[in-house]
């Protein structure tokens, strides 16, 4: 939580030093580098809590699989962007700012790897230590920008810098429980790709749903105008990222139980009693402090943006009903099924941001984030006591036999 607060101040700050314009242009930026990221990544993290979580023996042969396949995927994504860059005739002075941002992200994304393998392993407060000294610096790069009134390039890169801190703290942590590089046949490097496929699929088009937001109305609003949503839309970003988080460790604990469908339907009961005990009533009182917390936050300049966030906050409760439901069809190796849920949802969700942001603005992809979590909660509904066949685990005979060869040796 303190991380995400505090990369909500990493954009307050922008909005406040750099005015609306730039904050647009960055929010579109790492829209786009996040879409990258999140093809390269392909579920390799959600996959990799699942097998862990039930095979940690194999936790060394698992976690260099996942690692070969993540950097292939990686290299892959990011000569996309690049080329994207090109064909779209990114400006000199923004190419430093965009390749910084896709840095920092796919980074970011070999420290969620990371993170997964120790969910996988139950040490989620080794998670919180590596993420609070990236906190601490975080924080104090914050405020020397700040104080310093340094430039946008100079954030970036305090950004960047307590990223890699934290990518070198979570690989120390997992060397010491014994994780290390281990040799692993390539048929292992493709069955965890393979069956990964489903659960990338159906991350890609939830972060398609979010990113196309912006991206959206970017396409038919001013710079100002997707600065202003982007104020409010920071917010929403945080409550995406911690549900994807609270997701992450819902794969480990419903792993736990997925053997036994009696006491897996009874825990996950009081997981969705516990969400909407604990949503609603904030999503409530977000509603009433939109206004009041975008202005001390951004400034007056940023007013506009109360009754946007007042209207994406009333999503909250959804979104963390999704992923509560998400997480029960990964661990119960059904994710290919939320594939078939997504891909309509991404579609609807991009249509009206089109056409919803084109004839009321920002105010109208608001409402179009709140419609696309409702439609899909309900579809999650209906298809709750579905009886869906699992499919085979990741792990067949041959590469157990493969992996116990070289343990033995």
């Amino acid at each position: 939580m303190l991380l995400r607060f505090a990369n909500f101040g990493v954009a307050a700050l922008i909005g406040r030093l750099y005015d609306a314009p730039v904050l647009g242009m960055y929010a579109t930026m790492v829209a786009v580098a996040t879409l990258g990221e999140r093809l390269a990544d392909n579920g390799l993290e959600l996959t990799g809590i699942a097998e862990v979580s039930t095979r940690p023996r194999y936790v060394s042969e698992i976690a260099t699989a996942l690692y070969i396949d993540k950097t292939i995927l990686c290299v892959v994504a990011i000569g996309l962007l690049a080329t994207m860059g090109r064909i779209v005739g990114l400006p000199p002075s923004q190419w430093i700012i965009a390749a910084i941002l896709t840095l920092r992200t796919f980074l970011y994304s070999y420290c969620r790897l990371h993170a997964g393998f120790l969910k996988g392993l139950d040490r989620t407060r080794q998670i919180a230590k590596c993420q609070g000294v990236h906190f601490s610096l975080l924080a104090l790069g914050l405020a020397y920008v700040y104080l310093k009134h340094k430039g946008l390039v100079a954030l970036l890169l305090c950004l960047l810098a307590a990223q890699i801190v934290e990518y070198i703290c979570s690989f120390v942590v997992l060397s010491g429980l014994g994780v290390s590089p281990t040799p692993v046949p390539a048929s292992l490097c493709w069955e965890l790709m393979r069956r990964s496929v489903p659960v990338g699929t159906t991350y890609t088009l939830a972060t398609v749903m979010l990113r196309g937001d912006v991206l959206m109305l970017s396409l038919v609003a001013s710079a100002t105008v997707v600065g202003t949503f982007a104020a409010a839309d920071t917010g929403l970003v945080m409550i995406y990222v911690i549900a994807w988080l609270f997701s992450g460790v819902l794969v480990s604990e419903l792993g736990r139980h997925v053997r036994n469908s009696q006491a897996l339907n009874l825990h996950f009961r009081k997981i969705l009693r516990t969400v909407m005990l604990v949503s609603i009533p904030i999503a409530m009182a977000g509603v009433l402090f939109a206004r009041f917390a975008v202005i001390l936050i951004f400034g007056k300049s940023f007013a506009a943006a109360g009754s946007t966030a007042a209207i994406m906050i009333l999503a909250l409760p959804l979104i963390l009903l999704n992923a509560a439901f998400l997480s029960r069809l990964i661990a119960k190796s059904a994710a290919r099924v939320a594939v078939f849920i997504y891909l309509p949802a991404a579609l609807l969700s991009l249509l009206l941001n089109y056409l919803l942001g084109r004839y009321y603005g920002a105010a109208g992809v608001a409402v179009s984030i709140v419609l696309r979590e409702a439609v899909i909660c309900l579809v999650f509904l209906c298809v709750w006591h579905f009886p869906f066949r699992p499919t085979e685990s990741t792990l067949t005979v041959n590469s157990h036999s493969e992996m116990a060869s070289l343990l033995n040796t």
